[in-house]
């Protein structure tokens, strides 16, 4: 149910720009959802979809890019995506320092029909 409440929000933060950019309606939605955000894809679409309905983002299309976490390595000075659990540099082997957790969930862009028709 965690992708119900990250779908409302959704809703409401596309709703509010597309508004305020004047759009007839929302034809895509650009997100980055982090590798261990524990979103399953599958159900923030379904619950966007149904909770998109009669607004400006109904029917818009999620498109949707996984980033993984990543780490530096002090030893070697790599910065890597670790393989699934093993958060070993692939280099050297040793743990690095984490960047950038994975969890994160941004909308990244929107493309909106704007008042006139044309797509911007």
């Amino acid at each position: 149910m965690h992708e119900l409440s990250v779908a409302e929000r959704l809703v409401q933060l596309v709703e509010e720009h597309a508004r305020r950019a004047g759009a007839r309606r929302v034809l895509t939605i650009a997100i980055r959802l982090g590798a261990h955000s524990h979103i399953a894809e599958e159900a923030l679409c379904f619950y966007f979809q149904q909770l998109a309905t009669g607004g400006l983002a109904a029917g818009a299309r999620l498109q949707i890019e996984r980033v993984p976490m990543r780490f530096h390595c002090h030893a070697c000075n790599a910065e890597y995506a670790p393989e699934a659990e093993d958060w070993r540099c692939p280099r050297c082997g040793r743990v690095g320092r984490l960047l950038d957790a994975g969890d994160e969930l941004w909308v990244e862009s929107l493309e909106i029909e704007a008042g006139g028709g044309e797509p911007s």
